[in-house]
């Protein structure tokens, strides 16, 4: 693929180099774009239906970007400090409590540094737990008023992940490993998605728990419901895979690729046929279209093609693979792949940017 003039000229115009402090509001579309982080701490907007860099939003040296949703990032600064920034105007920034506002009864998390922490629980003590490892999602409604914050430290055997909402002064913990055997299936992180109110976590045995978070100040209800159910396929952990939420319906998807080639990728619901889903080896039936949706997989969701915004049916894009619990992140892979064509294109003008990641994000109107 050919890097296009005007990429080229957007690209080496100096007002909007990784570090420019640009302020104009750029016109982008509402069609899927890019998030481009380069490893020189700049940020850019890069809309694929243009074929150019629409924007540069300014430095973030020493930040780190957990997660995004519409127009939103969440942001992890030097100091180790939470906030959101919208991506189309810098003055959209909403602070966050610190990491160490905690309510709980059961521990207590403190800050021994910029980047450091410890987490003193039911008597234990943990320690070497670093901003590094924090992990976050986002989401924020069209209207900007309403959002969700979630993150967690992502080393293994941790036990809670912690969230607020608009209007919250701490975070609430989530409890991810239980003493009794009998919720043991419930134990552990292997996958996670924040649509709206609802938190979909998929746990060491692939089991399902649903959340819903929109209580007040400290609460949230598990709805998962008396019969969770596992997803797992054929190919479970020889291939990487993710959880992701159909907006349409709500229901859970599992889709796989192949990490050494990433040239294809599978999914599949809930069999409805599996009798004995605790005992069984395989639990789900792969499913060959996304019924007029396309699948943001960075985000975990589904949203109605577009022809007029260029959204394609049974399209996934993909930029990385980077599940809880992994130690390292696989390399970053920029494409849309195409369930009916089986088809994958691949943004190779994009390598010249040295970039460190990249998101996939859907403008939102406001």
């Amino acid at each position: 693929m050919k890097i296009s003039s005007s990429l080229k000229r957007s690209w080496s115009s100096p007002d909007l180099r990784p570090r420019s402090l640009r302020r104009t509001i750029p016109q982008f579309s509402r069609s899927p774009g890019l998030m481009l982080f380069p490893k020189d701490g700049g940020f850019v907007l890069y809309d694929p239906k243009e074929g150019n860099i629409q924007r540069n939003v300014g430095d973030f040296s020493g930040c780190r970007f957990l997660a995004n949703s519409g127009n939103w990032l969440l942001v992890l600064d030097s100091r180790s400090d939470l906030y959101m920034v919208d991506a189309f105007s810098e003055k959209k920034k909403i602070p966050l409590p610190s990491l160490e506002s905690i309510e709980s009864a059961d521990c207590i998390v403190k800050r021994v540094g910029d980047r450091e922490f410890i987490r003193e629980e039911s008597g234990a003590i943990y320690k070497d737990l670093s901003a590094d490892v924090v992990r976050g999602l986002l989401w924020v409604s069209e209207s900007g008023k309403e959002y969700v914050v979630l993150w967690l430290f992502d080393l293994p055997g941790h036990s809670y992940m912690s969230f607020c909402k608009n209007g919250d002064t701490h975070y609430t913990d989530i409890p991810l490993v239980f003493d009794d055997y009998a919720f043991h299936k419930f134990d552990g992180l292997s996958d996670m998605v924040l649509r709206g109110t609802r938190l979909y976590v998929s746990t060491s045995r692939r089991f399902v728990r649903i959340f819903d978070l929109s209580g007040p100040q400290g609460f949230f209800k598990d709805i998962t419901g008396q019969t969770p159910f596992p997803m797992l396929s054929h190919h479970d952990y020889a291939y990487d895979s993710s959880i992701a939420v159909t907006t349409s319906s709500g229901e859970v998807l599992l889709v796989e690729s192949d990490p050494s080639s990433r040239t294809w990728f599978r999914l599949y619901k809930k069999d409805p046929d599996v009798e004995d889903p605790d005992h069984a080896c395989h639990t789900v039936t792969e499913v060959h279209s996304l019924g007029g949706e396309a699948l943001l997989l960075d985000l975990g969701f589904t949203v109605p093609a577009n022809k007029a915004l260029g959204i394609k049916p049974d399209s996934i894009y993909f930029t990385r693979h980077f599940r809880p619990c992994h130690c390292s992140p696989r390399d970053l892979d920029i494409c849309v792949y195409n369930l009916a064509t089986q088809s994958l294109h691949r943004y190779h003008n994009l390598n010249q940017m040295d970039l460190m990641d990249a998101r996939w994000f859907l403008p939102s109107a406001n």
